[in-house]
């Protein structure tokens, strides 16, 4: 008797979840590109999907320039957007120099971290394929975070100045240089650095931003 028919045999007198192939037990990981080339490769993919991220970074580090792009990507693939704007920081004209589409954002300003978290929690019982940007949060409670994001199709990113404790991934972003081009600042370069993740070890990588001329002065990138 061959290996395939045994199997077929003890399938049919025991069940099928009997003996199976053990590859079938290996959960696929989805994954949602941020929009930076090098971002998803230091994630090989980019941001897991049912995961909850935090990207850390003081001003013109590039975290925010990181998030928008996470958010315009996601838009970009056709998957719906809310932002939850708990600082209020949320800058309309480099939100869309960034790409993301701002008729198509669902932005709720200063709420409160209470109704932040019912908000994902109910769009997780939707079993909608999503991305979710906190920008600004005080805390994340993570265990309820993991325990909401188990089975959903949802993926959530924080930014926050400072790392939020006990994040399933974890970026810091930190600016290395400035871009020059006669005098003018044009852009700069950072290092992001992944500091935590379940399937990846500590690495790094850098990041070119562009500034254009008309935002020089913003203090957030």
């Amino acid at each position: 008797m061959s290996v395939e028919s045994l199997v077929a045999d003890i399938q049919q007198r025991f069940g099928y979840q009997t003996l199976r192939r053990a590859a079938e037990l290996v959960s696929i990981r989805e994954t949602l590109s941020t929009g930076i080339t090098a971002a998803d490769e230091l994630l090989e993919g980019g941001l897991l999907c049912g995961a909850a991220h935090g990207i850390s970074g003081q001003p013109t580090s590039g975290a925010t320039s990181l998030l928008y792009a996470a958010v315009a990507s996601a838009q970009g693939q056709a998957l719906p957007v809310v932002y939850l704007d708990m600082g209020g920081l949320f800058d309309p004209p480099n939100a869309a120099l960034a790409g993301i589409e701002i008729e198509r954002l669902l932005l709720l300003s200063r709420t409160s971290l209470k109704h932040a978290l019912f908000l994902v929690r109910a769009l997780a019982l939707q079993q909608l394929p999503c991305l979710v940007a906190i920008d600004q949060p005080p805390t994340l409670p993570l265990a309820q975070l993991k325990a909401v994001l188990r089975d959903a199709p949802l993926t959530l990113l924080a930014l926050s100045p400072g790392a939020l404790p006990q994040m399933q991934v974890a970026l810091a972003c930190q600016r290395r240089a400035w871009q020059m081009e006669r005098g003018d600042v044009i852009g700069f370069s950072s290092e992001l650095r992944l500091t935590a993740h379940p399937f990846l070890p500590f690495r790094q990588c850098e990041l070119a931003f562009a500034i254009p001329r008309e935002e020089a002065c913003s203090a957030r990138w």
